[in-house]
């Protein structure tokens, strides 16, 4: 069973270890920019099996924008990524947008198979590589 839980700060820590398994950053980076980002509006969870962290979500619930989502490698392809996707669309019913990698195709495929639409390519704002725009419903 996969259980989603607010962000707490005690779990920060796994968050960033999660978040870095995406290859852009090093934990303790991301440690600081997770810090930064909730103070900007994000709303973040984490995914538990076992009583063990597997997954990180983020997302501005206002602005309709899932931000992260990430899975430990050896918990793909489990149900913890969809468990978090189906967990955002319930936090916004009327739709959201995201970005990944245009170099992902893994992601793009998971994004499709949860029913998002590929949209433009754009660069990324901060980091400058192309990146995909999804939008899901």
């Amino acid at each position: 069973m996969i259980d989603i839980r607010s962000l707490r700060d005690e779990d920060r820590e796994a968050a960033a270890q999660i978040w870095a398994t995406g290859g852009d950053a090093g934990a303790a980076d991301l440690r600081e920019r997770l810090v930064r980002e909730l103070g900007h509006g994000w709303s973040a969870w984490l995914a538990w099996r076992d009583g063990m962290p597997v997954g990180f979500l983020a997302m501005q619930i206002e602005a309709r924008r899932l931000d992260e989502l990430y899975v430990l490698p050896g918990a793909h392809r489990t149900g913890v990524g969809t468990a978090l996707f189906r967990f955002a669309e319930a936090h916004m019913p009327a739709g959201f947008w995201l970005r990944t990698r245009a170099a992902d195709p893994r992601a793009a495929a998971f994004y499709e198979r949860q029913g998002c639409r590929r949209g433009e390519v754009q660069r990324h704002p901060i980091l400058g590589f192309d990146t995909v725009i999804y939008r899901w419903p």
